[in-house]
């Protein structure tokens, strides 16, 4: 009995090892499928990702590429096993590639690189390249999975941006080169024209047709000096290249001398013109030449717009923490879309050929620009064409203060320089002999000299107090001839002004550093003139 019992069980127990068995074998045939469709499904997706793919043992051996690497490189499996396709790599990156990847390989660290691949027509396309390890449960990497994205087309794209960027580039460097050449070539012929005027003023002009013509003359030489500048002006500041000189300014008698400025041309038109001006003085931190500069281009652009017999009203007021300048004309007025574009550069508000006057269209822009420089803002108002326009200039008012430093004056008046020897060299005869004319007509002992060689001679013999030099000399150029006389025991103590048609940052930095004391542009103004010499006189010119 007990021998059949034993029996049996061995019998059930071998069926339940059969049945283990069974299902064992099953379940790792239904693992095998699940892998090989798993695998299936990976080559398959592989295969059609926009990438190549390949894989590689812990080694770095690659042993599989999807079929897009095939297809583009034309090689086969066989080739391409372990190092084989460094084949198709640029031979010109390739030590660099194995030796990055070798260094992943042996380090375990993220792999990335851009190279070129050779393509089954033998053309190079290039590929942003990755691979990632894959590592175990314990962190140990097992194997390696890279793709390789062709960026040819980017980086296609990329260069012609920097070629563009480039051209660009040059582009506006030979422009501003071009504005600075067109600039000295103007200022210099206004140089004389300018001079000629201050000579007619100086001997008077008793003759009414004579005093017409030198108001006329005066007139039109302002407007090409101020054409001159704002050309300059707005490629500094489209180049960023404008610095503020602030300082606590009256911002009444800033207004005052812009009016002053420009009455001659609105009598001239027949146009009249007014200011309002507060009681009690406001102040501004600001730089007197560019708010000047602001207000001059407003008044300039209202009587170019406004009619004989029409009107430009100034106004300066106080609203809140804000100083407002307005100037509103009876002119020719703004549509609504002239409105929104008034201030973009070169827009011009009226091209009619019955108005003959239409600017560069640069000045309001350059008003933008510099309100905004100041931490103001400005906008146009108009109630329809033909009814007149309002500019307003909105600006920061100037903190109080228990003391407020006295403001430095906006039109000094013309003072008359104390007499002295000064040398004037300038290659131009006209520019020179007129110069030399009006400061022998303020009381001046004055030379001439028309070459670098012949201003030293002139000036060791003379011995000038101040020396007024072209930039632009034959045989010595002007810094040539500055540093030339500061090596002079006799020319260290000379008030040396460099007085060009060259006004750029880089001029004036370079005339610094070759020992000139200041740097005016031509034409100057005889006021500005007078005004250096009247400072030097009174031991405010030292360098």
């Amino acid at each position: 009995m007990t021998t059949l019992r034993r029996a049996e069980d061995a019998r059930r127990a071998a069926l339940n090892l059969m049945e283990d068995a069974v299902h064992s074998r099953r379940a790792t045939e239904r693992l095998n499928v699940e892998l090989r469709e798993s695998e299936e499904r990976f080559r398959t997706l592989a295969d059609n990702m926009a990438q190549f793919a390949w894989t590689a043992d812990a080694r770095g051996w690659i042993y599989w590429f999807n079929r897009r690497w095939y297809d583009y490189t034309g090689t086969t499996q066989e080739e391409m096993q372990g190092w084989g396709w460094t084949k198709v790599h640029h031979p010109d990156h390739l030590d660099r590639v194995v030796a990055r990847l070798q260094h992943s390989w042996d380090t375990g660290e993220l792999w990335e690189d851009t190279f070129p691949l050779r393509g089954r027509d033998g053309g190079y396309r290039w590929f942003l390249s990755r691979a990632q390890p894959i590592r175990d449960a314990k962190g140990i990497v097992t194997r390696w999975f890279g793709t390789n994205t062709d960026i040819t087309e980017q980086r296609e794209m990329a260069d012609e941006l920097r070629q563009t960027s480039a051209e660009l580039s040059e582009a506006d460097r030979r422009k501003n080169e071009f504005l600075a050449m067109l600039a000295h070539e103007l200022r210099n012929p206004l140089a004389p024209l300018r001079n000629s005027l201050e000579i007619i003023r100086l001997n008077g002009a008793n003759s009414p047709p004579v005093a017409a013509a030198a108001a006329v003359m005066e007139r039109q030489v302002g407007h090409m000096v101020r054409l001159v500048d704002d050309l300059l002006d707005v490629s500094r500041i489209t180049r960023g290249r404008i610095e503020l000189r602030r300082e606590r300014i009256e911002a009444a008698a800033l207004i005052a001398h812009s009016v002053d400025a420009a009455r001659p041309e609105a009598a001239h038109r027949s146009i009249e013109l007014t200011v309002t001006l507060p009681a009690a003085p406001v102040y501004l931190d600001a730089d007197p030449a560019r708010l000047a500069q602001v207000v001059d281009n407003l008044l300039n652009n209202a009587l170019k717009f406004t009619d004989e017999g029409g009107f430009v009203r100034v106004g300066l007021e106080v609203e809140g923490d804000s100083v407002v300048i307005r100037v509103q004309d009876s002119g020719i007025g703004l549509g609504a879309d002239q409105l929104m574009r008034v201030f973009e550069l070169f827009m011009q508000v009226d091209l009619s050929l019955e108005r003959s006057i239409n600017g560069l269209g640069i000045g309001l822009t350059l008003v933008k620009s510099l309100v905004e420089l100041h931490d103001g803002a400005v906008e146009a108002r108009s109630p329809g064409l033909g009814r007149g326009t309002e500019f307003i200039v909105r600006l920061p008012l100037a903190p109080r203060s228990a003391a407020l430093p006295e403001p430095v004056p906006i039109n000094p008046t013309r003072a008359s320089a104390i007499a002295r020897r000064i040398l004037v060299v300038d290659d131009n005869v006209d520019a020179a002999e007129s110069l030399a004319t009006v400061l022998d007509l303020a009381g001046n002992d004055t030379r001439v000299a028309h070459d670098g060689i012949e201003a030293l001679a002139v000036a060791e013999a003379f011995r000038p107090e101040v020396v007024l030099l072209d930039l632009g000399l034959p045989r010595l150029n002007g810094y040539e001839v500055a540093r030339a006389i500061r090596k002079q025991t006799w020319g260290e103590g000379m008030l040396l002004v460099a007085l060009t048609g060259w006004g750029q940052d880089e001029d004036r930095r370079k005339s610094s550093e070759a020992g000139f004391d200041a740097h005016l542009v031509k034409p100057v103004a005889p006021e500005e003139l007078t005004k250096l010499l009247t400072a030097r006189s009174a031991g405010g010119g030292e360098r």
